[in-house]
């Protein structure tokens, strides 16, 4: 588990459409899979963590794009297995 790993999802999700789409489309206990499967392994902390260092980052360099937005307004909660659900911009669209 680790920091870097978290960043690595992050820049996964906001460039990797394809995994992105993965998944939305994928049913919350199967997402934890997919993404360990991708090999990505982190903490609820270590993605604050990252997604602080993210932000921090983008904010000195650049405007942030609407993806980075959705992904870090408001904090983000991980995946059911740390405690939280998907990243905004990642949830199932309502039946």
């Amino acid at each position: 588990m680790s920091i870097e790993s978290a960043s690595a999802f992050y820049q996964r999700v906001t460039t990797d459409e394809v995994f992105r789409t993965q998944l939305q489309n994928t049913a919350s206990e199967e997402r934890t899979a997919i993404i360990q499967a991708a090999g990505y392994d982190f903490t609820p902390e270590e993605w604050e963590a990252a997604t602080a260092d993210i932000l921090e980052t983008a904010t000195g360099d650049r405007e942030l794009s609407e993806t980075d937005l959705e992904a870090i307004a408001g904090g983000i909660a991980i995946y059911p297995k740390y405690g939280g659900p998907l990243p905004p911009n990642l949830r199932l669209p309502k039946a």
